[in-house]
């Protein structure tokens, strides 16, 4: 009987032994477990710093961006205007010095012109003032010429609106109907454009 209880003492005593060591067990566990937490959030706490470093320097990275791309347009923007005013000084000019070289080739024919009739006023030689102003005619000619103007054909062509403007019809035997018979004022094209039309009369043909 003795035994017995003696043996039962023992167990009691392991058994609370046993629960005392769970308990520590349990408590290093708990302890390890906060302490894993703890870890952990202030992880997370620094990869959210980290984030936010990196989303300010590329916010800042942006807006250095934004600001030398601010900058070049309104460079580009001054140039454009600074351009554009020069390019209409220069179209302004071309326009008004256009006819400069024309009109300095037709001044020497002006000239020709004058002398030609301050010699009339004192001489009566008619063929020599036909002769010149034959020659003065012709060299006004050839300067337009080689500006680029030329006659429109009419008599013998087959009237065409384009180039024509017919003054009147009249009935001929020499040329068909339709066709230029005659010409009242020549026509002329500058650089193949019609800037005026020769006034002519068209045949109607026979009666």
């Amino acid at each position: 009987m003795i035994d017995n209880d003696k043996e039962d003492k023992e167990k009691t005593s392991l058994n609370s032994s046993e629960l005392e060591r769970y308990e520590e067990e349990e408590e290093e566990l708990e302890e390890k477990k906060e302490m894993e937490l703890e870890k952990a959030e202030a992880g997370i706490e620094e990869t959210k710093e980290v984030q936010v470093d990196l989303l300010k320097e590329q916010l800042e990275k942006t807006e250095k961006e934004y600001k030398e791309l601010e900058d070049r347009l309104l460079r580009v923007a001054a140039e454009f205007d600074n351009y554009k005013k020069r390019t209409v000084r220069e179209f302004q000019s071309i326009i008004k010095n256009a006819n400069e070289e024309l009109i300095s080739q037709l001044v020497e024919t002006l000239d020709n012109f004058q002398r030609a009739l301050d010699s009339a006023k004192s001489s009566n030689d008619y063929d020599s003032f036909h002769k010149g102003v034959e020659l003065i005619y012709q060299h006004f000619k050839d300067i337009l010429v080689k500006e680029g103007l030329k006659e429109i054909k009419a008599i013998g062509e087959p009237f065409d609106p384009h180039l024509h403007e017919a003054v009147m019809q009249q009935e001929s035997d020499k040329f068909p109907e339709g066709i230029v018979m005659d010409e009242i004022s020549k026509g002329y094209l500058l650089n193949d454009k019609v800037i005026k039309h020769s006034k002519v009369i068209v045949s109607k043909g026979k009666k």
